[in-house]
């Protein structure tokens, strides 16, 4: 097996909330050292205070940050930034997701840290990017699906899944994949410059495309699931199922399902413009059970899912054999849910669930860490006693 080249990868992780964290946990479960550098006076990532908890633990810092150390510096301790300028000089990678200018008055910004690791690599993420104005205001996930559009075609409601902070971790991650892959090719180090607002509206390239080619108009009624073969129908017990008939071969096997010949030209016809056709689908659905409707669909050709409540879906994941989700025992939580990375890659082994650390708490890894820069037992502890760096755990 050829060596994992990400297990010899530092990175000193600044970022808070799911936009950092989802990012990062990339890096650890590809093997390398993710070191999250936390607020000893403000309590670290504020997303270790999210409830629900088990025994003190959030489930966001449970979900987030698994296989990765904890340390807590005061940065604007002497002591503190001199210990954290150590840490820089065996990094790789520098991740924050500080309004413009923070890193800058903290004296640990891109220009510093090139003084000290030439070869540095620095991902910071903010609203808008480094040379808005607009970044140095206040924003948070929803504020941007409200700003591109995607919330008015959403209901206007927030969606469950936080689509700019998902979208600005993903592309942080390319940027930092390429700048390693740059400077391996020319010892170089970079500056990504990620902009929330630009991520998301990327995710959106197709809906803005739809409008553009729909004489500019799109309303949320005009959403490409909600015609007669795509849609979410509802069961006799309150339950549902999904259609996605969009190719000619599921549509037929679905009339041919239904003896119903008069669907046939009508596959994306609206509610408006087919109301009986309509009527004559739903009731066939309201008058099953969703066991009953399994077994009228059986192992038919049509696209065809039945709606999962959480309790049903990860029951299903975890029975896949797959490993994509898995109960690890961890020493706070017990036994406690966790999603790996979905990156199967040859070359590379990933870090199984099986052997996953759990979540560090607020700095676990203060003696272990500053040890392996060269300070003495005798220093951390006094580095403690001044509030340089957290308590020792």
């Amino acid at each position: 097996m050829q060596k994992n080249v990400f297990k010899g990868l530092k990175i000193l992780d600044h970022t808070a909330y799911l936009l950092g964290g989802y990012a990062s946990q990339v890096f650890a479960d590809l093997g390398a050292e993710v070191i999250k550098i936390e607020n000893p006076r403000s309590g670290g990532d504020p997303g270790r205070t999210l409830a629900p908890f088990i025994n003190g633990v959030s489930y966001y810092h449970s979900a987030l940050d698994r296989n990765k150390k904890s340390v807590t510096i005061n940065m604007k301790s002497e002591k503190g930034k001199a210990a954290y300028m150590r840490l820089l000089k065996e990094a790789d990678i520098v991740m924050e997701n500080f309004r413009p200018g923070v890193m800058k008055r903290l004296g640990i910004d891109y220009e510093v840290e090139k003084q000290i690791k030439p070869d540095i690599i620095h991902c910071s993420i903010s609203a808008f990017g480094q040379d808005d104005p607009r970044s140095l205001q206040a924003f948070h996930d929803m504020n941007f699906a409200a700003l591109c559009g995607y919330m008015y075609l959403n209901g206007p409601r927030h969606s469950a899944l936080h689509m700019a902070d998902m979208s600005s971790a993903m592309v942080a991650v390319q940027d930092m994949m390429a700048a390693l892959l740059e400077r391996n090719a020319t010892g170089e180090g970079a500056f990504c410059d990620v902009a929330m607002f630009d991520s998301l509206v990327w995710f959106n390239a197709k809906l803005d495309s739809r409008y553009q080619f729909n004489n500019n108009h799109f309303t949320p009624n005009e959403l490409t699931f909600k015609n007669l073969g795509t849609s979410i129908w509802e069961l006799k017990d309150g339950g549902h199922v999904v259609l996605c008939l969009s190719e000619n071969k599921f549509w037929n096997n679905f009339i041919e399902l239904t003896g119903l010949e008069e669907l046939g030209p009508h596959m994306f016809a609206r509610e408006e413009d087919v109301p009986e056709l309509f009527e004559k689908v739903r009731n066939i659905f309201l008058g099953k059970t969703m066991e009953e409707a399994k077994e009228w669909i059986g192992d038919r050709d049509i696209c065809a899912t039945f709606v999962n409540d959480k309790a049903q879906a990860i029951e299903y994941i975890t029975n896949s054999g797959t490993g994509l989700m898995e109960y690890c025992d961890f020493p706070l939580t017990g036994k406690t849910i966790q999603t790996r990375i979905p990156h199967n890659i040859t070359s590379v082994d990933t870090v199984p669930l099986s052997q996953a650390s759990a979540p560090p708490e607020l700095g676990e890894n203060n003696v272990e860490v500053f040890k392996s820069v060269g300070y003495s037992m005798d220093e951390i502890n006094e580095m403690a006693e001044e509030g340089a760096i957290g308590p020792i755990a």
